[in-house]
């Protein structure tokens, strides 16, 4: 028998035997969920038989695979292992008996990657830039988690980095950055690694434009707006488009959105507060895409619950009496704690 000088694959895609060996390796070490690492396997000689015998040193558990006979150049694809994800070490031996009777034996020493199904959950009301920290939940036992932070330039503006002790999938976890430069947050990446060694990037894009404006004056318990009006929405109107283009140069792909919400004074019933703050949130945004703002637009109405200055009931305070415009690539957190319930229109 013939012996193959120790084969070190650590998670190379090809190996191939020096010129002149009796067989070519290529191993097939990184394979996404639902399917097996493999090692074909080219005679450059006919084979009569090829055993191959693996132990997954992780778990001491044993794969035998086998092929044969096979003509000069013909390959077989051996697929291994029971699917497992994660990365796995392995150990073992390639033995082949020619068409002519005689024997060769390999050493196997490789590592395998199989990527697993790795879920984030991201809320933004969980996302601090002020404190420039974001929480996250995993679909597998934490291992670690990176941020990277950049700025609508497309600079990195910080990063931070996290190592969690196999939180139970669920768990909010929080991960928290270094912010070395100034600047606005507009996308955070993230790349999330399970304590198996499964990972995932994800992008996070909080960045939003609250525009400021003239307030639209209603007539009491109505949501028209009045042609005497019209002119602050004009004005208001060319500020979003300034925003919508200032986001396009910072990334040409992202998906923007106008939102606007409707807010109340505490005065008359909770739930008619809430109705007439959506209706007039409603109207606004019927205006801007009847005006031509050439994005899709949400609305949404908070009533009494998201107040600019906090009062008691059946107060009237001309400052909570508002309609928020904000330009923005995820749904905006309006108050934290409050829910929202946003309408494409």
């Amino acid at each position: 028998m013939r012996a193959l000088p120790l084969l070190a694959l650590l998670l190379l895609p090809t190996v191939a035997a020096a010129a002149g060996e009796p067989l070519q390796l290529q191993l097939v070490n990184q394979v996404p969920a639902g399917q097996k690492p493999s090692i074909k396997i080219t005679a450059q000689q006919p084979v009569a038989k090829l055993t191959v015998q693996l132990t997954r040193l992780d778990d001491e558990q044993k794969f035998t695979l086998s092929a044969g006979p096979l003509k000069r150049g013909q390959a077989a694809a051996l697929p291994f292992g029971d699917g497992k994800p994660g990365r796995s070490r392995w150990k073992g031996t390639l033995d082949a008996t020619f068409a002519d009777g005689t024997g060769w034996t390999s050493e196997l020493t490789f590592e395998t990657a199989t990527t697993g199904d790795l879920r984030v959950t991201y809320a933004r009301e969980r996302l601090d830039l002020e404190a420039r920290t974001v929480e996250i939940q995993l679909s597998r036992p934490a291992g670690r988690a990176e941020v990277k932070v950049f700025g609508e330039d497309g600079a990195q503006l910080g990063a931070g980095a996290a190592t969690f002790a196999r939180e139970a999938p669920g768990t909010w976890l929080k991960v928290a950055w270094t912010q070395t430069k100034p600047g606005t947050v507009f996308k955070i990446e993230l790349r999330a690694v399970a304590a198996d060694g499964i990972a995932t990037l994800v992008k996070l894009v909080p960045w939003s434009i609250a525009i400021p404006h003239e307030e639209v004056t209603f007539e009491t318990g109505k949501a028209i707006v009045r042609p005497s009006e019209e002119p602050k929405l004009d004005a208001s109107y060319g500020k979003l488009l300034e925003a919508v283009e200032r986001a396009r140069k910072a990334d040409p792909q992202v998906a923007i959105r106008v939102f606007i919400a409707g807010h109340t004074d505490t005065v008359g019933k909770s739930d008619d507060n809430r109705r007439l703050s959506l209706e007039r949130a409603k109207a606004i945004a019927t205006w801007f895409r009847d005006r031509g703002l050439p994005i899709p637009l949400s609305y949404a109405g908070f009533g009494e619950e998201a107040p600019k200055v906090k009062t008691g009931d059946n107060v009237d305070e001309a400052r909570n009496r508002r309609v928020d415009y904000v330009v923005a690539i995820e749904e905006p957190v309006v108050a934290r704690g409050v829910r929202a319930e946003w309408r494409p229109l």
